[in-house]
């Protein structure tokens, strides 16, 4: 079972990013609305329900700090998506950032685990 959740978990971060770059990179508002409705916000739960499937049959404590640092980063990069699509003139390098520095720590916290 810890592989299918590791498995599907890891398809999720990859549907996670795909959606955040494709909220950020899209020209088109409607279609980066689309990438963070439609792929990322999906792929966002898909990704915490795994995790905390994981966390139950790996029999670790939920209070760890990479796992809360990893919590907090990936809820700041959704809100960072969803401010990018929120309104149209809000894509921009810094926008990026927002949304892609949390991810990448996110995922270095799942893997190395400090």
């Amino acid at each position: 079972m810890i592989l299918l959740l590791r498995f599907l978990k890891l398809l999720a971060v990859a549907g996670l990013f795909t959606g955040s770059v494709g909220a950020v990179v899209a020209t088109d508002l409607r279609e980066r609305r689309r990438f963070a409705y439609a792929v990322a916000g999906p792929s966002f739960g898909a990704t915490w329900a795994c995790g905390f499937g994981l966390v139950a049959q790996e029999d670790v404590a939920l209070l760890q700090p990479w796992i809360l640092g990893g919590i907090a980063l990936s809820l700041f990069s959704l809100q960072a998506v969803l401010f990018a699509v929120g309104k149209d003139g809000r894509r921009g390098p810094g926008t990026a950032i927002a949304v892609l520095a949390p991810l990448v720590a996110t995922v270095a916290l799942m893997v190395w685990r400090p």
